[in-house]
């Protein structure tokens, strides 16, 4: 059995700890740690009345994530349910990603090697087997047949986080229907699909297929906690995974604030097109000022982040260089010789330019000074 670390992962967004370590007050960090827009949409500003009386169902956010994430309304099926697929909206995909390992049965789950960590953390403490494959290639689990005897799940994360890979719905397609034959269940965290809509696997999915989505990254409303999970309506794992849910799951201003962004196509195109632009103009930026000083071996870019992968030594110099001068990245390890320097977007303000520059050059000569 594989053992859970003593410790949960680390994420980013760590201000109070940073603050407190390095005397620089919260507001005045450049938080380059998370793949959050910067740009979050403007949901209707709450107020107290609306947090009073305790929420009533979300029907109304149901066909609105329905509408947004399948094309059409699921109708007004209890807890979700339609003919063909079932649709639950949950306090963010961290719920079913701690969830998820519960409703299946102790065996192997095989994950990818870079990847959101929480995945393999939840599957660790519930008591199942995990390996890790190439997160360029999950179609090579299939090919590990010594190790997929007692194979239960394989997890994907398309876009990857921090690796950046993309992944084709043909490719996820066929490997579903390779793990069908194992009566194995291929769950797909597409946290960061809403940037390459494209690149989804809904609304068309089989019958082992569970997808877990996000408000949080692509609307920059990751404090308000929603999250959606679609599978089939005769799956044991939803079935499963429904049963867990208590009364009052989603709040009502949180409600409120996904009916609005879901249904809001307008600012979803445009902020698309934002987004990849800033991504690709500030990637450029970056690998042109880290490469002068480092050993970038792979630029790692997805629409809301730009990851770059080096030695260890120099990632880890670049993090702790960066942090006097009040900008937080993440240090992604991969292994004891290789991470991932990742950069979130910031919201192109001339404040945030200006700071970003500053603690670039001062990073720099850090960096030459050790050279």
């Amino acid at each position: 059995m594989t053992v859970a670390p003593d410790a949960s992962p680390l994420h980013g967004g760590r201000l109070f700890e940073v603050s407190r370590r390095y005397g620089i007050e919260r507001r005045d960090w450049l938080d380059l740690s998370t793949g959050i827009n910067p740009w979050p949409y403007p949901i209707t500003p709450i107020n107290a009345s609306a947090c009073q009386a305790l929420p009533d169902q979300d029907q109304a956010l149901h066909e609105a994530a329905a509408r947004y994430y399948l094309g059409s309304s699921l109708g007004a099926g209890e807890n979700g349910f339609s003919a063909s697929l079932m649709l639950l909206n949950i306090p963010g995909s961290q719920w079913a990603i701690e969830h998820l390992p519960r409703c299946i049965e102790s065996g192997t789950v095989a994950l990818p090697d870079i990847g959101y960590r929480e995945h393999e953390w939840a599957w660790q403490r519930a008591g199942h087997q995990t390996l890790l494959y190439d997160a360029d290639r999950p179609e090579a689990v299939i090919e590990k047949k010594a190790d997929t005897n007692s194979l239960r799940a394989v997890v994907v994360i398309n876009p990857n986080n921090p690796g950046g890979q993309h992944l084709s719905p043909g490719t996820l397609h066929a490997l579903a229907a390779e793990l069908q034959h194992k009566e194995a269940v291929l769950i797909v965290d597409e946290a960061f699909a809403d940037a390459t809509p494209e690149q989804s696997l809904l609304p068309d999915i089989a019958d082992n297929v569970i997808v877990l989505r996000s408000l949080g990254k692509f609307f920059g409303l990751a404090g308000l906690r929603l999250g959606t999970v679609v599978g089939r309506a005769q799956s044991d794992v939803m079935t499963h995974l429904s049963s867990l849910q208590g009364p009052w799951q989603v709040t009502s201003p949180t409600q409120q604030a996904g009916m609005e962004a879901f249904s809001d196509d307008a600012w979803q195109c445009q902020m698309r097109g934002q987004l990849q632009r800033a991504s690709q103009q500030q990637g450029q930026w970056l690998e042109r000022q880290l490469k002068a000083h480092g050993d970038i071996l792979r630029w790692r870019q997805s629409a809301l982040f730009n990851g770059f992968e080096m030695s260890l030594e120099h990632a880890s110099q670049w993090h702790e260089a960066f942090l006097p001068q009040g900008v937080l990245t993440r240090l992604w390890l991969m292994n004891e010789q290789r991470a991932i320097l990742r950069f979130g977007l910031h919201d192109e303000s001339a404040d945030a330019i200006r700071h970003l520059e500053q603690a670039m050059s001062t990073a720099q000569k850090i960096m030459a000074a050790r050279s």
